[in-house]
């Protein structure tokens, strides 16, 4: 085994005894500017966000953000920990029966999906927005492929990871001056899995695609740059949004204080019309490791129904 390999396997194995946390769902909220919608993946089935209000974030994030900035011992920022959302506290979990909820309830700070809608308002066309640039031939297709993996015939509903971009920002890292590992946990995939990025490395040649590609990684200044190909095409960007053997990505970390910032760019000539500028997207330092081990089976893809 591989020194690379050894050290993820070990962080893996640590992190699964990690106890779980109750918190605000939906690791992946981005930074959205007035008018803008969350790239596809970033809502629930009801179009609800159900993460705590604008506010709660935005006052943590910038306390956060005022904190000073550590330093890995290259110099530059580390970004080792554990990233999340501000979470809210556990009442907000709970109902007037004193039941615990996964999403923190409607009133409360969060924003309780609706189960009882209908199949039909559930894959509603009008519901499919197009925030990529794809070609305006593709549109058709994209949104057929959007309305059959809104619930079931996910690539992720047959254990493929949610690769590059879709994944976002990783739930853990652990960073040394030749590479850096992003682990991600259940509630960015089908399973927890792992990347590596190599630090001031060529791309390699001699591997077969997948879904998180092959990310190799520079600094720029403060920034961290990885660049990502080899991307297989059997994972999607976002629900419905297909792309080709063409998809190349470059991601930008920047820690600032006890935040991280992730940015994204798309390009694919072969299917969009030019780069798709991903929403960023700021995770908060967390001091409990929102971590846990799922087990991703195929068998299960069958027992999927269109009902909530």
């Amino acid at each position: 085994m591989s020194s690379r390999l050894f050290l993820a396997a070990a962080f893996v194995a640590a992190l699964c005894v990690a106890p779980a946390h109750i918190s605000a769902q939906d690791f992946q909220q981005p930074d959205l500017k007035p008018g803008q919608h969350p790239p596809p993946g970033n809502e629930n089935f009801a179009g609800q966000v159900a993460t705590p209000p604008r506010a709660v974030i935005d006052a943590a994030m910038k306390a956060a953000a005022a904190k000073p900035t550590p330093r890995a011992s290259d110099g530059h920022p580390d970004m080792t920990g554990s990233w999340g959302t501000p979470q809210l506290p556990i009442d907000a979990h709970r109902d007037d029966d004193g039941n615990f909820h996964v999403l923190a309830l409607a009133g409360k700070g969060g924003s309780a999906p609706i189960l009882d809608a209908t199949p039909e308002e559930q894959l509603a066309p009008s519901e499919i927005r197009i925030t990529a640039p794809y070609k305006p031939e593709l549109i058709a297709k994209v949104k057929e492929l959007a309305q059959k993996t809104k619930f079931y015939n996910d690539p992720t509903d047959f254990c493929v990871p949610a690769g590059v971009p879709r994944a976002g920002a990783p739930g853990t890292i652990v960073q040394s001056p030749s590479m850096i590992t992003f682990f991600y946990s259940g509630e960015e995939g089908p399973s927890a899995t792992f990347r590596i990025i190599a630090i001031n490395q060529p791309h390699r040649t001699d591997i077969d695609s997948n879904p998180f590609g092959d990310s190799v990684g520079h600094w720029e200044g403060d920034t961290l740059v990885v660049d990502v190909n080899q991307i297989s095409e059997d994972a999607m960007m976002g629900p419905g949004y297909f792309h080709s053997d063409a998809l190349h990505v470059v991601e930008r970390y920047t820690r600032i204080g006890d935040t991280l910032r992730r940015e994204a760019t798309v390009e694919d000539p072969q299917v969009l019309t030019k780069p798709w500028v991903i929403p960023a997207q700021t995770r908060i330092l967390t001091h409990e490791t929102v971590y846990y081990e799922t087990t991703c089976q195929e068998r299960e893809a069958p027992h999927i129904v269109n009902h909530y």
